[in-house]
């Protein structure tokens, strides 16, 4: 922990739980550096953490890995 007082944070990724690929929580990051993740519920040990960056190529219709457009699936 650093010795700047905490004043205001930011969402800096989101974690996803690696079984059900649903978001259990968001990592912030505050205005002196320190990182803190806020869990929805029960703190889980088996996540995954994306980017609020790649967040945005998702919701764009971007692979967040190769960075082309994904095919939606007709249905």
């Amino acid at each position: 922990m650093k010795k700047e007082p905490r004043l205001c944070a930011r969402p800096v990724a989101r974690l996803i739980c690696t079984e059900t690929e649903m978001t259990v929580g968001y990592m912030y990051e505050w205005n002196n550096g320190d990182r803190q993740p806020a869990w929805f519920g029960p703190r889980l040990k088996k996540v995954r953490s994306v980017p609020m960056a790649d967040m945005q190529n998702e919701q764009s219709g971007l692979d967040p890995v190769t960075g082309f457009i994904r095919e939606r699936a007709s249905g």
